[in-house]
């Protein structure tokens, strides 16, 4: 497995556990990041 390959997965897996529900739930956890998002001027 390729460093690129290896490094995708590893933040793909990051992300999903992420986003899911805990302290905040998941939809609260997608509307800061699409608040981050646009106050960093990036596309979503």
């Amino acid at each position: 497995m390729d460093l690129i390959h290896h490094t995708k997965e590893v933040y793909e897996d990051f992300f999903q556990s992420a986003h899911q529900d805990g302290a905040l739930d998941a939809k609260t956890k997608k509307l800061i990041h699409i608040a981050l998002v646009l106050a960093m001027r990036c596309e979503p």
